[in-house]
């Protein structure tokens, strides 16, 4: 297969058609192919195909092109938190043995063969670019969970999985399944594009030569701006950002059309409901996993609708599965079924040779096909959308405090963030334990705030120095 070659097409058979802007204007077709052509040559002059390249951004036009550059030019892009402390982005870059870097002036400066991004990217005279033939196994981007001991944790995603993805999403929108959003759409890109929005709206849409807004960050208030400017008829986002909507919407606009997908955690039902009395049931809830299908089952609209008039039960579902996704539950012990999923999208580096991914998530299926999860099989930690891993946040502990003997950290349920990071610190006899505020403070150095724990317990004395 052809590296890139969907967008390339897609961009080429609109090429007057504006289909991004970028919060001052919008980019059409033959503008976005022409950047991307230019900055997917630098890339290969940079790295050449097939070498690890960074992505370090916030949300722009120009970032969205650093993706699809990457995609085209043939590597494997790795993309960085644009939030990450300095001290985090840096383990990564050095664990991901990146040949290149692209960033945003905001993160320029940091590390060597940087390429900044800058709006002269629009002005460059295209450049003709060999296509690059690539195997569907080949890995296109790594999704990046954190930095242990062992090295760089994260998900390899094929150029094979991106195509399965960009086919699936392309059936959930011209379906009902992601609300009726009839013609003309409008996406929302408003959560960082590295993470499930890249699969689900961001690139699905360009594909389909559809238009979207790109905002920088989520705010409400940007939010219900593009909305009433926009008239943006879906989004992607985490529960959060949907509570803190209803938290800043008075009424709900007159022109409200807007569908949101959600997933990455728990929603609570008290939210849920505020959500839905104030936006209407114009929601849908993705459970997936990037290296088993980004979704796997969706709760749709009319299920917000039911859950919106009172029942309780179908709240704590994550939804029936997709068309064309399979599913199989895995005996791990008694009356404990682990979840596997078998597709296209599938990640080749978690396929067993039958072609299934076990997901390390428990879970049951009931009678009317509404999956539901049971927790974990491994020590992963859900909190707030974001996955942690303990052996990550001790490692952090100990190299931040040279007078903590051991650091236990687990996942403890949480009402609003489905989890919270917990972590039991054990120190030297003598030692004065920092306050919470301190720990937290100095550990954040290390740390992106979502991995930093919110739980907290101190054993003094425990051991009388750190096991060699």
């Amino acid at each position: 297969m052809i590296a890139g070659e969907r967008i390339a097409a897609a961009l080429a058979a609109a090429p007057q058609t504006p289909l991004v802007h970028d919060g001052t204007t919008w980019r059409v077709g033959a503008e976005l192919d022409a950047a991307i052509a230019v900055l997917a040559v630098q890339l290969r002059e940079r790295a050449g195909a097939g070498r690890r390249v960074g992505i370090h951004a916030w949300n722009s036009a120009e970032t969205l092109v650093a993706h699809l550059a990457a995609e085209r030019a043939g590597v494997i892009r790795v993309p960085i938190d644009p939030a990450a402390p300095a001290a985090e982005a840096a383990s990564i870059r050095d664990a991901a043995e990146l040949d290149a870097i692209v960033v945003d002036d905001e993160h320029a400066g940091s590390g060597p063969n940087e390429l900044v991004l800058s709006e002269k990217i629009w002005e460059a005279d295209p450049i003709p670019a060999d296509p690059v033939e690539v195997d569907p196994d080949d890995i296109a981007s790594q999704i990046v969970r954190g930095v242990t001991a062992q090295g760089l944790f994260a998900i390899p995603i094929s150029y094979g999985n991106w195509a399965a993805h960009m086919a699936l999403a392309n059936q959930l929108w011209r379906s009902d399944t992601y609300g009726r959003t009839s013609e003309p759409r409008c996406y929302l890109t408003v959560q960082q594009i590295m993470y499930g929005t890249s699969l689900i709206g961001t690139l699905p849409f360009l594909e389909a030569g559809w238009p979207q807004v790109v905002l920088r960050t989520f705010e409400p208030s940007a939010v219900f701006d593009a909305v009433a400017r926009f008239d943006i008829t879906a989004t992607f986002m985490v529960p959060g950002m949907i509570t803190r909507l209803v938290e800043n919407a008075t009424t709900r606009p007159a022109s409200w059309r807007m569908h949101v997908l959600y997933g990455g955690a728990p929603f609570p039902l008290p939210e849920m409901r505020a959500a839905i009395s104030t936006f209407g049931p114009n929601f849908t809830q993705l459970y997936g996993r990037f290296e088993g299908g980004w979704p796997i089952t969706v709760l749709d609209g009319p299920d917000h609708a039911r859950i919106g008039a009172g029942d309780d039960a179908l709240a704590t579902s994550c939804g029936r599965v997709v068309d064309g996704i399979e599913v199989d539950m895995r005996e791990v012990g008694v009356d404990r079924r682990e979840l596997r999923v078998r597709s296209a999208c599938v990640s080749p580096a978690f396929r067993d040779p039958d072609g299934w991914c076990s997901l390390g998530d428990l879970a049951s299926i009931d009678e009317h096909g509404y999956l539901r999860l049971h927790g974990r099989v491994d020590g992963m930690i859900n909190t707030g959308s974001f996955h942690v891993y303990p052996d990550e946040v001790a490692a952090a502990i100990l190299a931040t405090f040279p007078a903590a003997v051991a650091a236990d950290v687990t996942g403890e349920p949480d009402p609003r963030w489905g989890q919270t990071v917990a972590a039991t610190v054990e120190w030297q006899a003598g030692t004065v334990a920092p306050s919470d505020a301190e720990f937290r403070a100095q550990l954040a150095t290390r740390l992106a705030k979502y991995k930093v724990p919110r739980v907290l317990r101190h054993r003094v004395g425990a051991h009388p120095t750190r096991p060699q």
